[in-house]
């Protein structure tokens, strides 16, 4: 059976000092920082203004260490690997004293026989000499030319390495290095290096499989392959042909697997996986090698179709032949130093994700390639994974040494990730073209060559010939897309793929009621900055002093180019500020934040028809997370904190949903996509109210519509629309009311439901806006706790309600609500009848 042995407990220094120290015990994964503030010699850079006072870290070259040792029986061994699964990034790798390997990318796996350089029962000495990233990419830069970017040194385009460390608009500089992955012995005599379950033709009555195995075996030996297959239920599937007599270097083993049960996205069905066991044996029935594959059957297309009545093309995705609209997020690396991040980290945010109602994350490309955990969680709970390659927000070389380094990396993380049923689209990079476009870079749509690296935008040749033929040779299953956004007429075409928009926030500073007019076919970003909780704060930043809402500190965890003006824009423009205290502050924005994405979820949904009517495949927040504790579009912070904008991006993913949205009377436009109308202005005008209801579901609901208008500022209700009979059809949105007439001059407040059985399945509640100018006297929010859960009540209508555990932290399952009067809402969570309980209101 093949042996690994597991490098650890790392000794370090930086370069050309004599004293080694001790790194973290029996760490297998190492960053240089993460050893140097285990080691009290910096300190955390998430803390203060600390990550200013550390920036010499990545400045310096670094030394690791280590010694392993190997048993003498393992020399029997026909070979022994190194196997180096990431080295953070220029690494030089001596190994008794004998150089083995120069890397230079972060994203490959290097593999380097060491069968005759080993030593036998007694120590094997393993070093690594890091040069620094920064320094080498302002190195490489004078040698192949200044590129462009948009965030970050312009010269980290000269390196394979996670593009956030050169910092971000929401994140400090960390320049790690370090093996940031593990290193290990393989001791063997027959290996399968890689085995694909490759899906040839998934459907419901029969799929093909064909599993593929590189194995690295003596030509000589009689060694047997077998396949065994079990389906989600632990049931042993018979297969023919179940072994086969290893001859060369690959193996493919075909056969059928009959009525497979199908993998969904979440909402859209199970989420059932098969295991495949692959195992070596000797001819004596000795097992040299065994893998374990749990895999998902599934087709997934993505569906770019003429529409009716609109222009362009539809950008969305069928599963197994079923439409799915995307509700979902984008995921950045979860930590700066990314050996910090745990296991349960991951599944701790994969599931924020679930509980949030999402079925699809975006992995940025200005990252690294996912831990193979993450992959696995996101087809346990059937979350879509929309993959980037790591390139971002720049114009990348593509001289001959640049792109052989790409093929490797690239098709070491598709042999690593392609048996994830979870993936979804590859998208060839993050913004790059919207920089080609910025910087009037060479980009002749018309040229289709595939050889652009004679232009002043080479990299063209990577996203369009490179990656695409890597991906159609290595996992065809997955749908490829050159870059995001990409489509259309240039990258801010509404009609062709997808978009990122950012005219809320960034660009014209748009007004976040407008976000129906904003959308397009799919859009893959766009967000709203927020502040965190003042847990976050008092976590992060050690002066009480400090704690206030301008202060050096808090401006400090805030790396958004012009924050304080924008984000007081969008404050002033839409909300009543309730005091100047640091929390009142942090409440206000992030209910600015709230409303803002809950509109544009709300509005680019609707346009969900059914067939031919798909104007709108998808909304992507940016983003779900966070690398450090800062100030940020997130909507949970870097401790796991949700703010009041993961419950409002909930509440509009529901399988199950009803939206509102209000028109002015006057200059009411039946847009022929969205049935919206014109913006809002703050004049009195007549106003009436479009009401639908969504359904991601795969089958009709009957149900009862009910419809209540209140005067807001005395809280009376003043109009009831009798009940309803109403149908929400299967996977698509279906408008229920058209111009819901509101009294001129008043401002009402509509509160919609849909009802089965006596049953509430989804409320809406549109507000007249902006917000600011409505008053609520004589409000009171009355609360009962229990273990479990905390029920409240209003005795008139109610904006914005947050609970907060102040004693402790509580993931609690929905928060920043509205409440009528007669409703009870039920907060489920870890509470306790002892917690200290806050409760907030808006205009309270």
């Amino acid at each position: 059976m093949i042996k690994a042995i597991t490098v650890k407990n790392w000794k370090y220094r930086q370069a050309g000092s004599e004293k080694w120290k001790q790194g973290r015990k029996d760490a297998a994964k190492s960053e240089i920082q993460a050893e140097l503030i285990a080691n009290n010699e910096i300190p955390s850079p998430f803390i203060d203004c600390h990550a200013r006072d550390i920036q010499w870290v990545g400045e310096k070259d670094w030394e690791y260490q280590s010694e392993f040792q190997v048993p003498k029986e393992d020399q029997k061994k026909r070979v022994q690997i190194l196997e180096f699964n990431g080295l953070d990034t220029f690494c030089t790798v001596n190994l008794n004293g004998e150089e083995i390997l120069k890397t230079d990318n972060m994203f490959i796996k290097y593999s380097v026989d060491v069968t005759k350089k080993l030593k036998y029962d007694e120590p094997n000495k393993l070093h690594l000499y890091f040069k620094s990233a920064l320094v080498e990419a302002r190195r490489l830069e004078k040698i192949h030319g200044k590129g462009h970017s948009f965030n970050g040194e312009v010269s980290r385009t000269q390196v394979r390495k996670a593009q956030y460390g050169w910092g971000w608009d929401w994140g400090d500089a960390v320049m790690t290095c370090g093996p940031w992955q593990p290193v290990r012995l393989l001791s063997y005599d027959a290996h399968l290096r890689d085995v694909y379950v490759k899906v040839v033709d998934p459907n419901a009555q029969e799929s093909k499989i064909d599993v593929q195995a590189e194995i690295d075996a003596p030509k000589s030996a009689d060694i047997l392959l077998d396949v065994k297959v079990w389906g989600p239920n632990g049931n042993e599937i018979e297969i023919e042909p179940k072994k086969q007599l290893v001859s060369g270097a690959k193996l493919s083993v075909k056969f059928p697997i009959k009525e497979p049960e199908l993998w969904f996205p979440r909402g859209k069905g199970k989420q059932p996986l098969y295991t495949f066991e692959t195992t070596l044996y000797s001819s004596d029935g000795t097992i040299l090698d065994k893998t374990t594959k749990k895999v998902g059957i599934r087709n997934v297309e993505l569906v770019q179709e003429p529409l009716e009545d609109a222009e362009g093309t539809s950008f969305y995705f069928k599963v197994n032949g079923v439409p799915v609209y995307c509700n979902g997020s984008n995921w950045i690396p979860g930590h700066s130093i990314p050996c910090l991040f745990t296991d349960d980290d991951y599944k701790k945010w994969i599931q924020l994700a679930v509980d949030g109602n999402q079925n699809m994350i975006r992995v940025w490309g200005g990252g690294y390639y996912e831990d193979e955990l993450f992959y696995s969680e996101c087809d346990r709970l059937g979350i879509m994974v929309w993959q980037d390659f790591m390139f971002a927000c720049a114009a990348y070389p593509a001289y001959p040494e640049f792109i052989a380094s790409v093929q490797n990396e690239v098709e070491t993380q598709l042999k690593r990730l392609r048996n994830h049923c979870c993936l979804s689209i590859f998208a060839g990079n993050n913004e790059d073209y919207q920089v080609a476009e910025s910087c009037n870079l060479d980009w002749d749509k018309d040229d289709h060559s595939g050889d652009y690296t004679k232009t002043s935008f080479p990299a063209r040749t990577i996203y369009e010939k490179t990656l695409p033929d890597l991906c159609a040779g290595l996992q065809p299953d997955v749908p490829y897309h050159p870059g995001s956004p990409w489509g259309g007429k240039d990258t801010s075409d509404k009609t062709v793929g997808d978009i990122h928009q950012w005219n809320v926030w960034h660009g014209s500073q748009e007004q976040y009621q407008n976000w129906y007019k904003l959308g397009g076919r799919f859009v893959s970003e766009f967000g709203m900055e927020a502040l965190p909780s003042i847990k976050t704060y008092e976590d992060c930043i050690t002066d009480p002093t400090e704690l206030y809402a301008q202060s050096e500190s808090v401006d400090f965890h805030n790396k958004a180019d012009g924050f304080a003006r924008r984000l007081a824009l969008y404050v002033i423009e839409n909300l009543k500020l309730q005091g100047d205290d640091f929390e009142s502050m942090i409440y206000t924005t992030q209910l600015m934040q709230a409303e803002c994405l809950s509109y544009a979820y709300k509005c680019w949904r609707r346009r969900w028809y059914g067939d031919g009517k798909r104007y709108s495949g998808g909304a992507i927040v940016w983003q779900l997370n966070d690398c450090c504790p800062i100030a940020s579009w997130a909507i949970v912070d870097f401790y796991g904190r949700p703010k009041l904008s993961f419950y409002a991006v909930k509440r509009e993913s529901t399988d199950v949903g009803v939206g509102m949205y209000r028109n002015e009377d006057s200059n009411h436009d039946n847009d022929s996509e969205s049935g919206i109308g014109k913006p809002h202005n703050y004049e009195i005008h007549s106003y009436n109210v479009d009401i639908w209801g969504v359904n991601a579901s795969l089958k009709n609901i009957p149900a009862k519509l009910l419809v209540d208008v209140y005067e807001v500022e005395s809280g009376k209700l003043i109009n009831s629309l009798t009940p309803a009979d109403v149908v929400l059809k299967a996977n698509q949105t279906t408008e229920f009311v058209k111009a819901l007439h509101l009294p001129k001059g008043k401002k009402v407040v509509v509160y919609s439901r849909v009802e089965v059985d006596g049953k509430i399945l989804a409320t809406a509640a549109d507000w007249p806006q902006p917000l600011k100018y409505l008053k609520f006297p004589d409000r009171h929010v009355g609360y009962e706790i229990s273990d479990g859960s905390i029920t409240l009540t209003a005795n008139k209508p109610v904006k914005g309600v947050q609970v907060t555990v102040k004693n402790r932290d509580v993931f609690l399952q929905d928060n920043g609500f509205d409440i009528f009067p007669g409703d009870k809402v039920v907060v489920k969570g870890d509470i306790k009848k002892t917690d200290n309980i806050g409760i907030r209101y808006y205009n309270m």
